[in-house]
């Protein structure tokens, strides 16, 4: 019994002895080094075995971005440990810079306190302001104008872009003829005459409501008879004046209404060679009233009337010197009617007819006997009457 306990305990040490020998190798260096042992100098195999970095840790690189690590052989580097997830933390709103607060309105000498809790009514002033009126400067600028500058601008906003009532300026040009017919009993102021002629106008919008016009038209190549033979004479009217207009409507088919007061000058100037006639000239003030009535947004009538009462009248001797009466009284009456085609804004065509009767009636004798009968004429009374019709272009910016 005692002989086998001791050959188990011989076979055990044994198999010890040779698990031992079996984890030396005589070339190699052992991989623990003992406590207190300095490190010895590098040898080829110094780096034969490294530690490697678990697979989970990422790899770090240097300052120097190399993507390799440079660690010390033989280091030993702790497992990598996940980090913990990060904890949801709530947004919070931004704060806003706090503003100060606006100061008190103090109360000054023109503003008094509100008061909340009244209950007493106020009590009566006996001082009540008066209403501040318009200044008369504004008043005269309205009327002149037409409107206020606030019915100004809104007309000009209103109105369609190629209605000719946004022009400033209109300058109109026709050739025309005439024909200008004097009756009397007083035979120098009975004569006739007709031709071409020429018309030019102008028309300055300052507002849409106010402007200035414009007219003249003059007689081209007249001629007159004296006697058996033929002498030149050229019939001339001219006026110019305030124009005020009136608008039923923005649209470019609503109808309009003008009216305005002219400076009216016309003549008739006789060659000095004529022995059989003599000439004339009226000059005075005109009011005028025109109207123009669209039929389409392409064409319009219109139509015109204008007064000229108590005008100067005055003759002009030729070759012979002589006067109807000592003094006189000049009236006048103008009628028109036409019409115009739209081609834009800017251009238009138009046709007018004018019918003018002028009349003379003068006091006293006349200067010199009828050379046709012989006899001095008393209140020699002139009916001058004068028919123009126009075919012009208009142009307006």
């Amino acid at each position: 019994m005692v002989r086998t306990l001791f050959q188990i305990v011989g076979l055990v040490l044994l198999s010890g002895s040779s698990l031992a020998f079996g984890q030396l190798d005589s070339s190699s260096t052992i991989l623990l080094r003992p406590t207190g042992v300095q490190k010895s100098a590098q040898s080829l195999d110094s780096n034969r075995y490294k530690v490697r970095a678990p697979e989970s840790r990422p790899q770090r690189p240097t300052f120097d971005d190399d993507p390799e690590i440079d660690e010390t052989p033989g280091a030993e580097i702790p497992a990598a440990i996940t980090p913990p997830p990060p904890k949801k933390t709530e947004s919070k709103p931004k704060e806003v810079a706090a503003q100060p607060a606006p100061k008190p309105i103090e109360p000054t000498a023109t503003t008094e306190p509100i008061q909340v809790n009244q209950t007493q009514p106020p009590e009566n002033k006996t001082q009540t302001s008066a209403p501040v009126g318009v200044p008369l400067t504004e008043q005269m600028k309205e009327l002149l104008l037409g409107g206020t500058d606030k019915e100004i601008e809104d007309y000009q906003k209103r109105i369609h872009p190629q209605d000719p009532r946004q022009n400033v300026v209109n300058i109109s040009f026709s050739p025309a003829y005439y024909y200008n017919d004097s009756d009397s009993r007083y035979s120098f102021r009975r004569y006739n005459s007709n031709g071409p002629g020429l018309g030019l106008g102008m028309n300055v919008w300052m507002t849409p409501f106010f402007g200035m016009q414009s007219k003249f038209f003059t007689s081209v190549s007249a001629s007159q008879r004296n006697g058996e033979s033929m002498v030149s004479t050229e019939v001339q009217a001219f006026e110019a004046g305030v124009r005020f207009r009136k608008h039923f409507g923005y649209s470019r088919k609503a109808a309009q209404l003008s009216w305005g007061i002219d400076y009216h000058d016309s003549q008739n100037k006789i060659s000095k060679s004529s022995t059989s006639s003599i000439g004339r000239k009226s000059t005075g003030v005109s009011l005028s009233l025109e109207a123009e009535l669209p039929k389409s947004v392409t064409y319009s009538t219109t139509m015109g009337v204008a007064i000229r009462p108590r005008m100067q009248h005055k003759e002009h001797n030729t070759g012979i010197e002589a006067q109807s009466g000592s003094k006189g009284e000049t009236n006048a009456i103008n009628m028109s009617l036409g019409g115009q085609w739209l081609l834009d804004r800017q251009n238009q065509l138009f046709w007018r007819g004018e019918y003018s009767v002028e009349r003379n009636l003068f006091e006293g004798s006349a200067s010199v006997a009828d050379p046709t009968n012989d006899a001095t004429p008393e209140g020699v009374s002139v009916t001058n009457t004068m028919m123009i019709f126009y075919f012009g272009f208009r142009w307006g910016s």
